[in-house]
């Protein structure tokens, strides 16, 4: 089943559910609001401690400073940043009602202690920007994990995390206790059934690793690495990437300024760079004519003495145009990396996240308030959560990463790049690069599928280990399809389709939603009438 055939049935199944809530008027509006969802653009959930850095990410990765970062706990509600034509930010309000607030008062709906704007009063900052980065996703930064606000709210703020959400990617600095809590509440919330097949875990700082330093990075991969084969840990996610987010964010956001400024410091001598490097008070306050002090200050808050000292290094060795020192920074910074994973495992794979949102919101809504009817629904959802090969792919790569189904190791490898762990595209799949002849992959997608025609037939595997061979089989076939009838394309953005609407609307009869997100002010799928969520 193609990405756009799993989405359109698990849109078929959440229009055939709205009909059993027509006189429900707050689970009508909270399910079209996840109908709508289906034709927008896929959506990550940022979370992680308070100043695990969620900001200077979510900045470096769209390529604009649009998250306020500083000291202070900003994030006290969801914060949505998405795609528009032109800068906006919207207040939603408990109640409903969408406050259009200036672009220059950003700062102030998120301070916490701001008269006119309390926390308790904002359920969602909506922050439009047209930066091309948000024009496939749209990120939502989350209020710190064991900040005062989610010890206030508790599980539900988590839900509502769940419930808005696509995927997550979650920072921390290491693992803490609260970190594992908050991934295993995130793998327990959602259907038994979903494995963890949309959570990220960056290790965010990683430039603070160790004492630092030029090794900072690499110190931070191999405790990554440690972590990575941590089975609880594993669990949890599919993927840990150590990051250096404030960097990434400098680097994205370079300004011929700071150019001009690294420039200049890379034409002193190496003794006298690195004694300006000794302590931040050193490197501020040293004279120097070329560059000032206040241009240094800023230099240092926006790359950090480990992106300076990095920069100055490169410099040296004859990197010293603009987008060469720029790249080769993305990639000291480990944000490269973290962004073609973002891609190859959500953006790659949106539809099948976004049906399995569609699912989890039947899901819920059929636990917390189930109808006469609805059970047979429920049939359908485990029938095709079970069978979707795009979720079956996920899966196996979660059990291929966590070592609960093990290949011998040159199929190892192989298994998950055929599963799609390095890219969704068939030259990604099969190993090659994208200028491969066509007759060249299909030569190989035929010789893979020997392989692993043979190991299907082999009597000494158990049944585990047959069901995951079929599931690389099928990969196979898959490919072998897309190459004779050409494969499924797939778009950051669908457009709504008008049938779609008509039929969702159709079967609704209840009150019309807000303007901007649907149903902003009911995060929570419906209760039952007696106002507790019911159970299994």
């Amino acid at each position: 089943m193609s990405g756009d055939a799993l989405l359109d049935r698990a849109r078929a199944l959440l229009i055939r559910t709205m009909t059993f809530y027509r006189d429900d008027p707050r689970t009508s509006t909270w399910l079209r609001g996840r109908l709508e969802r289906l034709d927008q653009p896929l959506r990550i959930a940022v979370g992680g401690r308070v100043k695990a850095g969620k900001s200077t990410l979510i900045n470096a990765l769209v390529g604009a400073e649009l998250a306020p970062t500083d000291a202070e706990e900003r994030t006290q509600v969801n914060t949505f940043y998405q795609y528009g034509p032109e800068p906006k930010i919207l207040v939603h309000t408990p109640h409903g009602a969408v406050q259009n607030v200036p672009v220059s008062t950003l700062d102030a709906v998120t301070i916490r202690d701001l008269q006119h704007w309390r926390p308790d009063e904002v359920a969602r900052l909506v922050i439009e920007s047209p930066t091309p980065g948000l024009r496939a996703i749209t990120l939502i930064e989350t209020p710190g994990v064991a900040s005062a606000v989610v010890q206030e709210t508790g599980r539900s703020a988590l839900a509502q995390i769940l419930s808005e959400a696509d995927a997550v990617l979650y920072l921390t600095r290491y693992p803490r206790q609260t970190d594992l809590q908050f991934l295993q509440s995130v793998n327990e919330l959602q259907t038994a059934r979903c494995v963890p097949i949309n959570t990220i875990v960056a290790f965010s700082r990683a430039d603070e690793t160790g004492s630092g330093g030029p090794e900072a990075l690499q110190a931070a991969e191999r405790i990554a690495e440690r972590y990575r084969n941590d089975p609880t840990l594993r669990s949890f996610a599919q993927h840990l990437i150590p990051v250096i987010g404030l960097l990434g964010q400098a680097v994205a956001t370079m300004t011929d300024e700071d150019f001009l400024a690294l420039g200049n410091l890379s034409r002193l001598s190496q003794s006298d760079q690195d004694e300006l490097l000794l302590s931040a008070d050193r490197f501020i306050n040293s004279g120097m004519e070329s560059t000032p002090g206040p241009v240094r200050q800023r230099l240092l808050e926006r790359f950090g003495h480990y992106g300076i000292e990095r920069a100055l290094a490169l410099m040296r060795s004859g990197v010293t145009e603009r987008k060469k020192l720029q790249a080769a920074l993305l990639d000291e910074s480990g944000l490269n990396l973290l962004q073609e994973t973002v891609h190859q495992q959500f953006v790659e794979r949106q539809d099948a996240l976004r049906a399995r949102s569609a699912l989890l919101a039947v899901d819920m809504v059929s636990r917390a308030n189930p109808r006469p009817g609805v059970q047979q629904l429920r049939g359908e959802f485990e029938r095709l959560l079970a069978n979707a090969h795009e979720w079956n792919e996920l899966r196996l790569l979660s059990a291929l990463d966590s070592g609960q189904v093990r290949f011998a190791r040159p199929l190892q490898a192989e298994a998950k790049r055929l599963l799609g762990a390095l890219g969704d595209a068939p030259h990604a799949r099969l190993g090659r690069d994208e200028t491969a002849l066509a007759v060249d992959l299909a030569d190989e997608t035929v010789a893979a599928l020997a392989r692993w025609r043979e190991q299907s037939v082999n009597p000494l595997h158990d049944r585990q280990h047959r069901e995951a061979v079929r599931t690389v089989l099928r990969s196979c076939e898959r490919l072998i399809i897309d190459q004779v009838h050409g494969p499924q394309q797939q778009t950051p953005q669908r457009q709504p389709n008008p049938q779609h609407q008509q039929d969702s609307q159709r079967h609704q009869q209840g009150p019309q939603h807000q303007q901007g997100h649907p149903a902003a002010q009911r995060p929570h799928p419906p209760q039952n009438a007696s106002g507790a969520h019911s159970r299994d």
